[in-house]
């Protein structure tokens, strides 16, 4: 496992040392083609080749702070495919009138694919690239698409699982035809006419076609991206189930148990029921190598390619020395220590009638008293929530017997 992630951090630093010189050859390249000086050029892979690194050095210093909303940390290709891509376009985009670049969509597809402040990062390069190489580039022109592309990195930033982009799309198409009617439609030529307008809308109608097509892109490689892996992992036939089940059935039952609770409270509570559910499957999954530690549940993790949320999740459930702060993992806690406690009872008296709400009580009541709770980001009103549906599950208890 710890040659893997050697492996991994070697073939990341290859990635980064090729994406910072091919950012280099691009501004070499395209200062070339457009005839520009020796001084000029130099400034252009210097000014490049520094913003690149620039780059770099934000998509690790996020990954370092978890500053990441969307599960880019650790895995760049998607980002340096697109930035390269981005940083071509670049070098293309001066053969159009300026109010037909699509910088909009290359700010939005960055940032996407790392995160807010390297998304603008890397925009900020391509732009700053593209208004060298213009034959009349001017300041305006840049913060025409810096402030735009800025817009749209804003209002895509919190995409979930339900993907509803109707808004943001709206918005940041919004914002792009302000600035281009302030920026160039009023200033070139000094006067308005129908190819000014013609291209603006243009311009819009590109973008609205290259975001959906980039949004399509995103949510199939990066938004749901585990669907199909949690639907594996997710199936009580799981081949890893089956080997806990063949292990011990108590350990597989009160597994699924958990997972089932898990998942229901997840939903209520708008979590990543998908992971809470992987989770409750899972969390004495180490059991199946000897004992239920986290470099125990870590090794399957990577054997069977658990999602990185599901794994975050185990081991602030499992490691002692990580406090738990997602609210899946509270929910987790709270499904695994009820269905415990009525097995526990169950297995002393199958027959027994058990007062289900003072179960469920005494549980919350030990858990707020001995502080588990006090790091995790969950909230009164959701553990109030959470007891409730607990409680309301009577009917399924009696299953546990």
């Amino acid at each position: 496992m710890e040659e893997n992630k050697k492996k991994q951090k070697k073939l990341q630093v290859v990635e980064f040392v090729l994406v910072f010189v091919l950012s280099g050859i691009i501004a070499v390249t395209g200062s070339f083609c457009y005839g520009r000086g020796m001084d000029q050029i130099i400034r252009n892979v210097v000014m490049v080749m520094l913003g690149t690194g620039v780059v770099l050095f934000a998509l690790k210093a996020s990954e370092m702070s978890e500053l990441y909303f969307y599960p880019n940390a650790g895995n760049y290709t998607n980002f340096s495919f697109f930035y390269l891509l981005a940083l071509v376009a670049a070098v293309l985009f001066p053969l159009l009138p300026v109010a037909g670049w699509p910088y909009l969509v290359v700010f939005v597809v960055l940032s996407l694919f790392s995160n807010s402040i390297s998304g603008l990062a890397a925009g900020s390069v391509c732009l700053m690239l593209s208004i060298v190489l213009e034959a009349d580039g001017s300041y305006s022109e840049f913060f025409l698409f810096f402030f735009s592309g800025l817009a749209g990195i804003m209002v895509f930033n919190r995409l979930n699982e339900n993907f509803k982009v109707g808004l943001p799309i709206f918005i940041s198409l919004i914002c792009l035809m302000v600035c281009l009617g302030a920026n160039v439609m009023l200033f070139e030529q000094e006067k308005f006419n129908l190819s000014q307008l013609l291209i603006a809308a243009f311009n819009l109608m590109l973008t609205f076609i290259l975001l959906l097509i980039i949004l399509k892109i995103f949510s199939n490689r990066v938004v749901h991206k585990d669907r199909d892996k949690y639907m594996e992992l997710n199936d009580p036939e799981c081949p890893l189930l089956v080997q806990l089940k063949e292990k011990s059935k108590e350990e597989y039952y009160h597994a699924v148990h958990t997972a089932y609770l898990s998942d229901k409270i997840a939903r209520s509570l708008g979590l990543d029921d998908a992971a809470a559910k992987a989770v409750g499957y899972y969390h004495r999954i180490g059991q199946l190598k000897g004992e239920n530690t986290w470099e125990n549940v870590e090794a399957i993790c990577e054997e069977y390619h658990f999602p990185q949320n599901a794994r975050k999740i185990l081991r602030e459930y499992v490691d002692p020395s990580k406090p738990m702060v997602s609210k899946e993992s509270i929910v987790i806690l709270f499904s695994d220590c009820i269905v415990s406690s009525i097995l526990y009872l169950f297995s002393k008296d199958a027959k027994a009638k058990l007062d289900y709400q003072q179960i469920v009580d005494t549980v919350f009541r030990k858990k707020m008293e001995n502080g588990e709770l006090w790091q995790n980001e969950i909230t009164l009103a959701q553990l109030q929530e959470m007891r409730k549906i607990f409680i309301e599950e009577k009917l399924y208890y009696d299953f546990l017997r």
